[in-house]
């Protein structure tokens, strides 16, 4: 019995011993590709310190500091140093510039401005023909004041204003008005005192007539517009 288990042993091992010389006489299978080692993402960072002990990365990051935002006096005191920059750019509009008034008078044309009936004293309506030249082009003519001749007394700015070439025509094209510091003429109309017999002109409290100026009794006006012809409902 020992004897046969001995055998089976030994033909075990012939099989064994011939199925691996077959093997070793066919080709070689191709050796497989080798997988890339396991994704960084996979693994801790280690991050090593420079002598300086900060972390230096090539990618900006966020600031750790937020983002203040001004307070209303902050934003009011910005804005009113806009509004003073403005101002005096305003201001030195005129600083070297030549004031002549061709024509004054009582005006009687058409103005999107009228005397106020509810006024304390009464009042009509005054046109300026003036021409200014050697300005900047930051000159503002809507800040021009009408100002009593003798009491220095203001009656405001903000006139009707137009841009004429000549009496009774006017520059309607924005692109054919004279760039500065090229003679700019302009009607100013204001409404001022009736019993107030002279004027003189002020920009951002600059005096722009030599003395005072008369108005003469009558003079050219603008054109009222049409009106609009209106078709009836049916």
């Amino acid at each position: 019995m020992a004897k046969l288990r001995i055998l089976h042993v030994a033909l075990l091992a012939s099989v064994a011993v011939i199925s691996c010389d077959k093997q070793e006489t066919t080709p070689a299978d191709p050796k497989p590709v080798q997988a890339p080692s396991p994704s960084s993402a996979s693994q801790p960072d280690t991050v090593v310190l420079p002598a300086t002990g900060n972390i230096t990365t090539g990618t900006l990051t966020p600031s750790s500091t937020p983002t203040r935002i001004p307070s209303a006096a902050e934003q009011q005191q910005a804005l009113d140093l806009v509004m003073n920059r403005l101002a005096q750019g305003q201001a030195a509009g005129l600083k070297n510039a030549r004031i002549t008034v061709n024509a004054a008078w009582n005006y009687k044309g058409y103005s999107y401005l009228s005397p106020d009936p509810a006024a304390a004293i009464p009042v009509r309506m005054v046109a300026i023909d003036l021409t200014v030249e050697g300005h900047t082009s930051e000159f503002d003519p809507d800040d021009i004041e009408i100002v009593d001749g003798i009491t220095l007394v203001s009656y405001g700015s903000n006139p009707h204003l137009s841009v004429i070439q000549s009496p009774g025509v006017v520059i309607e094209d924005p692109n054919q008005i004279p760039k500065a510091p090229a003679p700019l003429r302009l009607m100013l109309i204001y409404a001022f005192p009736k019993n107030t017999p002279t004027f003189t002109l002020f920009y951002w409290g600059q005096k722009l007539l030599d003395k005072p100026h008369g108005f003469d009794a009558e003079g050219w006006g603008l054109p009222y517009p049409e009106k609009e012809e209106t078709t009836p409902a049916p």
